[in-house]
């Protein structure tokens, strides 16, 4: 691979090296990657790596809680747990190069006690064991997936890789993937293993499942109608191919007294942009309108703040999870973008897909997913005419003396105003139980994509939503009982 440098040319040619450095150029040796692991082998960088490792000549292995999906003459799978130490060192033996993309995502600010369990084990603690069982394996290079959170403070502007971790953490993933990195980079030169560490941007891609099915949804279900901040913060996102390339050259250069070894990278499409500018490609195309109102990012974090908590602890009685989480709206409303200068001067690496590609490239997979999107089952017309005039004109005798008075001259002896303020306040807190529950039953039925919708039309409906809900998870229990 020939790349510029200056006066001089950067010649990579992988391990043995027998060759005397040709006149002008800059002889740079890479490793020969050999026999590879893949943890989270079924994540969504995981399946990318594996394709790209196969597509190489690479002999792979992969390692997931998940079984094998992938049958290749040179890919074997392992089921396992990186939470077992035993079941790292089953997966480390006999491998050279360890790329590490296993975790969870969990961006909740507050969490009890076995969902923070959760957390550690696998983004701190299993990076503790796969680091040792790699050692004892004879590994010789680890590329640890972290991500640009862990120095995601204050605002970042243009940042790079000098940057001091985040001093509060305000989330789990962040929280642990600071622990998590700094274990893996510790962990550089310690016997045969040598170690670096990858920090991308919002990951995306065809077939993700966090950034454009979670628009889609919101487009979809009328939900994306504004903005959040004045628009002018900027971020960092990492088209998966470019991310790929930057993790496996970042391999190939893991040699003994390489610059790589025991840093951390920031790797992106290399362009920060608005996270609504970002959408707004694929958005359109799909025949939805960009947003142009704002919402102050101050009031609604608080509000969104303040949800999260209620959820976390009030979750069992009903209380939803919030349509944005408080890390979230602090990610669309706060500037936090790095250079990626350091990853091509250290191992000339740079964004192979435009950020346009890229963009062009989702379109046609969010088409798709547009088209095979989960609706919220709608009732019969007649239900919405008769329960909305319904409640509606109840309101109104109960609330207004004036529509009260003139509906008694009509019809006659009526109900008091305070009878049908108390039938009105049962009837809306009747109406608020059932959407709470409409909404806990469809997450639980795996629809958490239109929870929120199931909520909303069960709020104004009441039982004719909610029944059919019920009908519903009725069904899923009938096809159960059957299968067993």
């Amino acid at each position: 691979m020939d790349r510029s440098a200056g006066r001089r040319r950067v010649l990579d040619i992988e391990l043995p090296l027998y060759l005397v450095e040709p006149e002008g150029y800059e002889v740079r040796a890479t490793a020969d990657l050999g026999h590879c692991l893949v943890t989270g082998a079924a994540g969504f960088l995981g399946r990318h790596l594996v394709a790209e490792l196969l597509r190489r000549g690479r002999r792979v292995r992969g390692f997931d809680l998940a079984p094998a999906a992938l049958r290749h003459a040179h890919y074997e799978h392992l089921q396992g747990d990186v939470c077992s130490l035993e079941d790292l060192r089953k997966a480390c033996a006999g491998v050279d190069t360890i790329f590490h993309t296993a975790a969870v995502l969990d961006f909740a600010r507050f969490a009890k006690a076995e969902r923070r369990e959760l957390s550690h084990a696998v983004n701190v603690r299993g990076v503790e064991h796969l680091v040792r069982a790699a050692r004892e394996a004879g590994a010789l290079r680890l590329v640890h997936t972290s991500s640009n959170n862990v120095t995601f403070d204050a605002p970042v502007i243009d940042g790079d890789e000098s940057a001091p971790y985040a001093a509060r953490p305000r989330d789990l993933y962040t929280e642990t993937k600071v622990l998590g990195e700094q274990v893996a980079l510790a962990a550089s030169g310690r016997g045969s293993l040598l170690t670096c560490a990858i920090r991308p941007g919002g990951i995306y891609g065809p077939g993700e499942s966090l950034l454009f099915p979670r628009v889609i949804d919101e487009c979809a279900s009328g939900r994306y109608i504004a903005k959040v901040g004045d628009g002018s913060a900027l971020s960092d996102n990492t088209f998966i191919e470019n991310l790929v390339d930057g993790e496996i050259e970042a391999a190939r250069h893991l040699l003994p007294d390489s610059p790589v070894c025991g840093q951390a990278y920031f790797i992106s499409d290399g362009r920060p942009i608005n996270y609504f500018d970002f959408f707004r490609p694929v958005v359109e195309a799909l025949g939805f309108r960009h947003p142009e109102r704002s919402v102050p990012a101050a009031p609604l974090r608080a509000v969104m703040t303040a949800w999260e908590w209620l959820h976390t602890w009030l979750a069992p009685l009903g209380v939803p999870r919030p349509p944005l989480l408080a890390l979230e709206v602090k990610k669309i409303a706060v500037s936090h973008y790095s250079s990626i200068d350091k990853a091509r001067r250290d191992f000339g690496w740079q964004p192979r897909v435009s950020p346009e590609e890229a963009i062009a490239r989702m379109i046609e997979p969010c088409r798709r997913l547009l088209a095979a999107r989960e609706s919220v089952t709608r009732p019969h017309p007649a239900w919405w005419v008769a329960i909305l005039s319904g409640m509606g004109l109840l309101g109104l005798l109960a609330l207004s003396p004036g529509v009260h008075a003139a509906w008694q001259a009509w019809l006659g002896p009526f109900p008091p105003r305070p009878v049908l303020l108390a039938v009105f306040a049962w009837a809306l807190g009747l109406h608020v139980w059932k959407a709470l529950r409409a909404v806990q039953l469809a997450e639980r039925l795996g629809l958490s994509r239109t929870a929120l919708g199931w909520g909303w039309q069960t709020f104004a409906l009441g039982f004719a939503s909610l029944r059919l809900l019920e009908r519903r998870a009725e069904e899923r229990r009938s096809e159960s009982a059957h299968r067993s």
